[in-house]
């Protein structure tokens, strides 16, 4: 771990990044899984306000982890908050995808993508909010200069 003087926690981005990854899957993952097996067992319907809800939960969880990886880090990136988020995105839709495809289901190709820039937004967004938050706790007066 390197240290920063005005941090003394920080990490390097990588380290951040995988850090943010993986608080993104702690929040989103039980989340996704619990969706996944109320419409599976047919207790909701795919349509159901109910999964909207979920989706939330599920973005929440990206944008989490993207202001883990601006708390971190602070000389990271947005980049990288919005790369913790798609990380995640890409470790469970890889393991989504070989269930499905080894139960014998149709894919849909297009909405990979989509979502993945969904996920990866969200942590952008998170990671904003970490930014703001580490300048608001580790001093740089920029509000007194700019006047916000």
């Amino acid at each position: 771990m390197t240290t920063d003087p005005t941090y003394p926690g920080a990490m390097t981005p990588g380290q951040a990044v995988w850090r943010g990854a993986v608080t993104a899957l702690v929040v989103a993952l039980p989340v996704a899984v619990f969706n996944q097996l109320l419409v599976a067992a047919g207790d909701i319907e795919g349509d159901s306000p109910v999964v909207l809800l979920f989706w939330v939960l599920i973005l929440f969880g990206a944008a989490a982890g993207g202001w883990g990886v601006l708390r971190l880090c602070p000389q990271a990136a947005l980049s990288h908050a919005a790369a913790a988020g798609a990380l995640a995105y890409v470790i469970v839709q890889s393991i989504g995808i070989v269930s499905r495809t080894l139960r014998g289901e149709e894919l849909s190709w297009i909405a990979f993508p989509l979502l993945l820039l969904l996920m990866a937004t969200s942590a952008m967004l998170g990671g904003m909010f970490g930014r703001r938050w580490n300048r608001d706790d580790y001093g740089s007066d920029s509000r007194a200069a700019d006047g916000t």
